[in-house]
């Protein structure tokens, strides 16, 4: 008998995709790596965020030291709200990843807040809802509309 995990629902899967393909290339002008649910090792601990803004890239690896890690981002899932919140903000900030990015789609608006490590805590340096322009420079400039990053049907479109 073959038992499968049914996988994220497919707001959460495109938020992932879209928020990659314009972070990247965002990244890669400013000499960065991005990728999507990597293993971060950190001493002991695995890490896998949503998201991951590295200092070298990860070709032919299964893992990347946490010492690369430049920004790492998480979106929010509803039966893991308080990991995606809190936890994992703090296990982040605990090792020293300079910039953590929260991607929330509470109510399928999306919002985002990108956070910069001071003095062992996540500050807040830039917040946007769907709508809105999310305007971020550090670690690497990008501006977007929260909004772009769901899959919603085009006037007159078919459903």
């Amino acid at each position: 008998m073959c038992v499968i995990t049914p996988g994220s629902d497919l707001d959460r899967r495109t938020v992932q995709r879209e928020l990659a393909y314009l972070l990247k290339q965002a990244a890669r002008r400013a000499g960065l790596w991005l990728y999507h649910e990597v293993n971060v090792v950190s001493d002991d601990d695995l890490l896998i965020p949503d998201i991951a803004v590295l200092k070298v890239p990860g070709g032919g690896r299964m893992a990347m030291s946490i010492e690369h890690a430049v920004l790492l981002g998480e979106i929010v899932s509803p039966g893991n709200r308080r990991k995606d919140v809190i936890e994992r903000p703090r296990e982040y900030a605990a090792v020293g990843v300079p910039f953590f990015l929260r991607v929330d789609l509470r109510n399928r608006v999306p919002t985002m807040a990108l956070f910069e490590l001071v003095d062992g805590e996540y500050r807040p340096l830039a917040a946007a809802a769907a709508g809105s322009t999310f305007a971020m420079r550090e670690p690497f400039e990008i501006s977007i509309d929260p909004a772009e990053l769901l899959d919603e049907e085009e006037p007159g479109g078919e459903s």
